[in-house]
């Protein structure tokens, strides 16, 4: 037996009245509903991106050092003991240079990431199904 309830709020006023549950013309609060869905959605999408920027160096690591967990500490603890050990203009290049290649990195991966995001929240605003 399906549940069905008639408050008197749903019921038409005349029998040949009856009015569409939701109205066609997108009202304010449907446009703010989907402007905070697009803000959150957007912001998982950026801060995942971020991430996977940010691992890119980590993966670029573990394929110099072939996988062996001894090699990749190695490579990482030479890296460490050159940049304490150099004097501070260097240190400030090597820092810059970091920013622009992990910039740059993120760049990418948001560009490479945006046509798919952009078709998906086309399809879930719009209603559509799988």
């Amino acid at each position: 037996m399906p549940l069905h309830l008639v408050t008197p709020f749903d019921r038409p006023d005349a029998p040949g009245d009856e009015q569409p549950l939701f109205s066609p013309v997108p009202t304010w609060r449907s446009r703010m509903a989907d402007g905070c869905y697009i803000v959150l959605r957007g912001s998982l999408f950026l801060g995942s991106s971020y991430l996977m920027a940010l691992g890119l160096p980590l993966l670029f690591f573990l394929l110099l050092s072939g996988g062996n967990p001894d090699a990749f500490f190695a490579h990482v603890a030479n890296l460490g003991d050159r940049f304490l050990a150099s004097d501070l203009a260097r240190r400030v290049t090597f820092l810059d240079q970091c920013k622009l290649v992990l910039i740059g990195l993120a760049t990418l991966v948001v560009v490479w990431r945006m046509p798919r995001f952009i078709r998906d929240l086309d399809r879930e605003l719009s209603g559509e199904k799988l």
